[in-house]
């Protein structure tokens, strides 16, 4: 019996981007605003890849964000939207009660 090595049965995956090529077979992403890991199928990554980060692999892994990332940053967005609001409708009751003082006095 020859001490033989077995051969990989994983799958290779290589997707050639502007800056190098990649296996994204297993491929996990980290999210740069959570720290969260994230798998992606292999082809709907480069896809991504391709189509968000310009084909700029270095891009992709510094600015990657995930729906739950962006998620945190569209809940700060509504604060400050309601924070506005409200000192839109603060502003607007001054003004009347300032025309009612002058249509009373």
């Amino acid at each position: 019996m020859s001490q033989e090595a077995k051969k990989s049965r994983k799958a290779i995956h290589t997707y050639k981007f502007e800056d190098q090529s990649v296996n994204l077979n297993g491929y996990v992403a980290i999210c740069s605003l959570t720290g969260n890991e994230k798998r992606f199928y292999h082809s709907y990554l480069a896809n991504m890849i391709e189509k968000k980060y310009n084909n700029n692999f270095a891009a992709f892994e510094a600015d990657y964000v995930s729906r739950e990332g962006r998620g945190q940053i569209r809940a700060a967005d509504q604060v400050g939207e309601l924070r506005a609001q409200i000192e839109r409708a603060v502003a607007r009751v001054a003004t009347l009660q300032a025309k009612l003082v002058a249509a009373e006095g």
